[in-house]
């Protein structure tokens, strides 16, 4: 299944969907002996696809409506009793001869920083719960130097390595956090189907969202074609496919 979820992904990114339209616009144009009217009209809704894929409006409206739903943590009011704090990964960046700062994906960076944020707003007492594999195993490890790097004391951070994915990082961290609430930072965006799939596992997550995208003002500059906003594009159509696999098959929990 994992398999599966990796291949439904990429082929239904936004830069995909792109190519297919622009590929079979001009392959019909190309190859077409007769009325290349479709060939024109896939080429015509490839550039408009194109142009709301990369530039600020549809994507700025798309992240607001997942980052809406969970407000940020800014006071340590009602969690004085919270033992762990949970910090879900992102990506890593293949190069070991940068600081580890750079090691990590920016979104995970983002993460560990308001776990650390949290910690310190908690008065220390907390346990930190750094989850990632990844493609060297050891994104948790990563995160937990960064933590380190950040004020954090190497006895209040643990490192979860084994996991591939949203569900792999609860089934990850269960052991550790059994019954108690917790809180749980990932990506604002990312926080709703980590939410069903933490809670679906009868564990008690707190939300509490991190790396916010969302913006109330546009600059002259956001209207062109950005690649920034083809990269949100793509994290928003994994987020919104996973919330259609959980709402379609609610049993299985995001496996």
């Amino acid at each position: 299944m994992y398999v599966i979820k990796k291949l439904v992904g990429l082929l239904t990114k936004p830069g995909t969907i792109v190519l297919l339209l622009l590929g079979y616009s001009f392959l019909h144009l190309a190859l077409s002996r007769g009325s290349r009217k479709k060939g024109l009209w896939a080429l015509g809704l490839g550039v408009v696809v194109f142009y709301f894929f990369t530039t600020a409006p549809l994507p700025n409206y798309l992240v607001h409506s997942l980052e809406s739903r969970y407000q940020p943590i800014n006071s340590p009011q009602n969690l004085a009793d919270i033992q762990y704090i949970v910090v879900l990964s992102e990506g890593l960046r293949l190069n070991e001869e940068v600081p580890i700062t750079s090691r990590l994906a920016e979104g995970t960076v983002m993460r560990v920083a308001e776990g650390v944020r949290l910690f310190h707003l908690l008065s220390g007492k907390p346990v930190i719960i750094m989850t990632g594999g990844g493609p060297l195993n050891d994104m948790g490890e990563r995160m937990k130097v960064l933590a380190q790097a950040l004020g954090v004391p190497s006895n209040k951070l643990v490192a979860e390595t084994q996991s591939r994915d949203t569900h792999g990082n609860a089934t990850g961290v269960q052991g550790y956090v059994k019954k108690a609430p917790f809180l749980l930072v990932t990506a604002a965006s990312h926080l709703p189907r980590a939410m069903a799939i933490f809670q679906k596992l009868g564990m008690k997550p707190i939300p509490a969202p991190a790396d916010f995208h969302f913006s109330k003002r546009f600059l002259f500059a956001d209207y062109f074609p950005s690649g920034e906003y083809l990269t949100t594009m793509e994290a928003l159509a994994h987020e919104y496919l996973g919330l259609a696999y959980l709402t379609l098959w609610p049993g299985r929990a995001g496996e």
